[in-house]
């Protein structure tokens, strides 16, 4: 035994002499506070830049440059002002440029940047704590994903809680208890994800019933012109898509649930747009009794914003025979034409509860993606 532990102790010693391999990855360069750093400058080539167009050709994308007199492991952190949010671009070496810093306008941050935002751009090195350059640049223009195509997923806005939506006056037509004194639904810019506002939902379910509030989107007028599209006829439940962000606010049991209608009148395309644009067309109990209504609900036990995505073959038939339970009971994505967006209480019924929501938006051909 004891020869066995000496034996399994010398072991151990030459595998701790062995020489390491070398690690596998990026280089990592750590300065000190290096003179030669102080006249480092940070430019970028466009201080409005107008992000609702293509930047990635030559000569329109968005980029910063600045050079080192060695390598370097730097960083870019680019803060909006407006809108709090925030972009970090990472790299080595001894120059930044065009290969390596441009911007799309995308964030991190859940925050997106916003049309207007004045922001800071602070350069880092690793190995000194304090920004050792900056530039500044003002927004001209964002993207934006009212009826717009990114890497063959087609986007249609909802709402934006900023005016911005698909069709009719976005998501206005609100429906609560009046006799529940908590009831309070606006749309704020306290807090918000994309441009100046979202909306606030709270109240009490004091029907003990689980619902306490709905607002909804009739009718959705871009989408349906849209639905004329050839690609649009290949949508199904599982690349169809309902996006939104969340925000949760820490009261238990609350719950957003999404309810998608379908037009099941309609048995063509061109015949579902000529009925839903037409002027004075209005969808009323009696349309709406014989129409495919689909549902899914999302448990908010987090606080703060989340993008949350939910595909179309999640969503389950309403079973309500008033209220869009009585159509073909068929998934049929081109038949959408109006939405509804509900605060609950769930699980538990009963209870005071809250949330935020912002950017709405349907995708057709995979979830929604941040991107510009």
């Amino acid at each position: 035994m004891y020869k066995k532990t000496i034996f399994s102790v010398l072991a151990l010693l030459l595998l701790a002499a062995c020489k390491r391999e070398e690690m596998v990855g990026d280089k990592v360069f750590v300065v000190s506070s290096n003179p030669l750093l102080s006249n480092t400058k940070l430019t970028v080539n466009n201080s409005a830049p107008d992000f609702s167009v293509s930047n990635k050709k030559t000569g329109t994308a968005v980029f910063f440059a600045a050079a080192f007199s060695t390598d370097v492991s730097w960083k870019i952190v680019i803060n909006g002002s407006v809108s709090k949010a925030n972009r970090e671009i990472k790299g080595v070496g001894k120059s930044i440029d065009l290969s390596n810093s441009a911007w799309e306008g995308d964030a991190n941050s859940v925050v997106f940047f916003q049309k207007g935002d004045s922001c800071t751009a602070s350069l880092y090195v690793l190995g000194i704590d304090t920004a050792i350059a900056s530039t500044h640049l003002v927004i001209k223009k964002m993207l934006s994903y009212k009826n717009r195509t990114v890497d063959n997923v087609r986007y249609l806005l909802v709402d934006d809680f900023d005016g911005n939506h698909g069709g009719a006056a976005g998501m206005t037509a609100a429906s609560g208890d009046v006799q529940d004194a908590a009831l309070s639904y606006f749309i704020g810019n306290e807090q918000r994800v994309n441009g100046s506002n979202c909306f606030h939902m709270e109240g009490t379910d004091i029907n003990n019933n689980g619902w306490v509030f709905s607002m909804n989107h009739y009718a959705l007028v871009e989408m349906v012109s849209a639905h004329l599209d050839s690609n649009i006829a290949a949508t199904t439940e599982e690349n169809f898509y309902v996006n939104l962000y969340i925000r949760g606010t820490g009261k238990v049991n609350s719950a957003v649930a999404v309810k998608l209608l379908e037009y099941d009148y309609a048995k063509t395309r061109e015949q579902l747009r000529d009925t839903i644009t037409k002027q004075g067309f209005v969808f009323t109990p009696a349309v709406v009794k014989t129409c495919d209504a689909w549902v899914c609900s999302i448990p908010v036990n987090w606080e703060g914003w989340k993008l949350v995505s939910i595909p179309y073959s999640r969503f389950k038939a309403d079973n309500n025979l008033t209220a869009g339970g009585n159509g073909n009971r068929i998934k049929e994505p081109w038949k959408i034409t109006s939405m509804a967006v509900s605060l609950l209480s769930d699980p538990a019924f009963g209870s005071s509860v809250a949330v935020d929501i912002d950017f709405v938006v349907l995708s057709e051909g995979g979830p929604f993606v941040p991107k510009y």
